[in-house]
């Protein structure tokens, strides 16, 4: 998504804590925006923010105080249907908050303020004000809080761009309001929509979606390689896609998939990982794509993962290794085909003496068992050398087995 914002100050009238007179802080020092918070597309959901930002060299500590807002939020009704507004700070403060759509419908007014009570005029910190979160909700950490969120339906033929617009937040008209000989102050406002000087306005570009992404999918394959898969109903100015893999956190580049630009068409894309490397012990790897614009923009599918197929059946190195008896060490081992499986410790004379695995059936995978240096009876074994021995019988009569020398210490 692309746009241009356009930043304006507005004036609030503001109560310092402790003062003995209201102070109004004038429009230099605190700056209003609106701000697209989500926008999925055609169809899809629009989320705007009213936010606003007290200047820090005059808003530290004591923090200046808001008794209440006014403003009129605007858009383009004729491809977008408001669905709801939504209050970002503290309630029980203020009293209830004025809504109207009086000024027709690609408009909304609010209206918010305490009645003559100065405790009620809230300090500018997140305690009482929401500070400005991204669509996933996480912080933009810009010093901007909100005061308003509006959720708006994008049309299914809406295109080109919309104008998201804050106009007439007034500056507050403060009264003398007596407390134990203090004077604080209320507020009293008037919204009227032919006056445009605190305007804040921003043009929201890409309505419709570069690259609408239907299906993505990562499946394991028998050789060892993974097989990523993904279909596109539509693209607009589409790049190609970067294969990014990764722990499920951290993501690296590993390829690339060439777009179609710009079509209608459906397209089916496919790439395989090689050479895929787990992020954990249980054989699972992660990926994602990266969805390139011809203008460098870009947006990320959701994250997929698969476990590898191993394309061998046998044991895996213990870990840890040494076993220290009373500790628990992990035995893997791998199937490439349904096996029944049968795993058992000797000791240095031949002696069975302990059982992991006895016949249980097993579909192809990296399987993982657990063993804790005790015999079958629960006894703590003497420290020393022992073998373990694999067999994985996978149909037909056909056996595969392995060894592998296990060192006990205590």
């Amino acid at each position: 998504m692309r746009h241009t914002v356009t930043l304006v100050a507005v004036v609030l009238a503001v109560v310092f804590a402790g003062s003995a007179q209201a102070q109004v802080i004038d429009a230099d020092n605190i700056i209003m925006r609106v701000r697209t918070v989500c926008n999925t597309g055609q169809g899809g959901t629009l989320i705007a923010a009213f936010d606003i930002r007290p200047l820090s060299n005059d808003w530290a500590p004591p923090y200046g105080r808001i008794g209440g807002f006014c403003s009129v939020f605007t858009f383009t009704s004729s491809k977008l249907v408001l669905q709801g507004v939504q209050q970002r700070y503290q309630t029980g403060y203020w009293g209830s908050p004025y809504r109207s759509e009086a000024f027709g419908p690609s408009a909304w007014l609010n209206m918010h303020a305490h009645t003559g009570n100065p405790n009620s005029a809230l300090p500018v910190e997140s305690t009482y004000f929401t500070p400005s979160l991204d669509c996933q909700g996480n912080p933009l950490n810009d010093k901007f809080y909100e005061i308003m969120r509006y959720t708006m339906n994008i049309m299914p033929t809406a295109s080109g761009t919309v104008t998201l617009g804050l106009y007439d937040v007034r500056p507050y008209a403060t009264i003398p309001y007596p407390t134990s000989g203090l004077v604080h102050m209320s507020a009293v406002f008037k919204a009227d929509l032919g006056w445009n000087m605190n305007d804040s306005l921003q043009i929201v570009q890409g309505l419709v979606i570069p690259v609408e992404l239907s299906a993505f999918n990562v499946t394991g394959r028998p050789d060892g390689s993974m097989l990523l898969g993904w279909h596109t109903a539509t693209e607009t100015s589409n790049l190609g896609f970067e294969i990014e893999r990764g722990d499920g956190v951290n993501f690296e580049k590993v390829g690339f998939v060439p777009g179609h630009g710009t079509t209608t068409e459906e397209h089916t894309y496919t790439w395989v990982d090689e050479n895929p490397v787990a992020a954990n012990n249980e054989n699972l790897v992660y990926y994602r794509l990266k969805q390139v614009d011809t203008d460098g923009t870009f947006a990320y599918s959701e994250i997929q993962s698969a476990e590898i197929q191993p394309s061998y059946i046998g044991l895996e190195q213990l870990y840890p290794s040494p076993v220290r008896v009373g500790t628990a060490t992990n035995v893997p081992y791998t199937l490439a085909v349904p096996g029944t499986v049968h795993m058992y410790v000797f000791n240095a004379m031949g002696q069975r003496v302990a059982t992991l695995s006895d016949g249980e059936s097993h579909q192809p995978g990296r399987h993982v068992v657990a063993w804790d240096g005790r015999s079958d009876r629960g006894d703590i074994l003497p420290a020393g050398m022992y073998f373990l021995r694999f067999t994985a019988g996978i149909g037909n009569g056909e056996e595969i087995s392995a060894n592998q020398q296990i060192a006990l210490i205590r």
